[in-house]
């Protein structure tokens, strides 16, 4: 996977990303709304509103729009927190895409140019999101 036109503030368990000339924090300041599979141009989009931070004083949310998608697999929750637990990003990974290892042995300290990865997105919830595309791209919205 390429990520277009932003960085991961951390390789592992980071809750921010820097784009667009902005440090956009998920955790602290971003509520997620959902997940979108276009199966009309094989994308999937992420999408968040923004609460606060460097970034509110230009948008209100943010998407993450997944090209050639090749991958999209949504764990369960743990049904004992409240629903409102899944706005909450906990961690964004890149992961080792060997999907026979168990999550939390796919996570690494460096990643090297042109090493194959998957993102994974960890919600207070315990649901997780795992992608692998061809590209990803962080669009500011400017109205939600």
């Amino acid at each position: 996977m390429k990520l277009a036109n932003f960085t991961l503030a951390a390789e592992s368990f980071s809750t921010e990303l820097i784009g667009l000339g902005f440090v956009w924090d998920l955790h602290n300041s971003g509520d997620f709304l959902g997940v979108n599979l276009d199966s009309s141009d094989n994308t999937a989009t992420m999408r968040w509103k923004i609460t606060g931070g460097q970034p509110a004083e230009k948008y209100s949310g943010c998407n993450l729009i997944f090209g050639g998608l090749r991958q999209l697999a949504v764990s369960a929750r743990d049904e004992e927190l409240p629903l409102s637990e899944d706005l909450c990003i906990s961690a964004i990974s890149k992961i080792i895409p060997d999907q026979t290892k168990e999550r939390q042995y796919r996570t690494k300290r460096e990643w090297h140019e042109g090493e194959s990865f998957h993102l994974l997105f960890e919600f207070q919830s315990e649901r997780s999101i795992e992608i692998d595309a061809e590209t990803v791209e962080l669009v500011g919205i400017v109205h939600l």
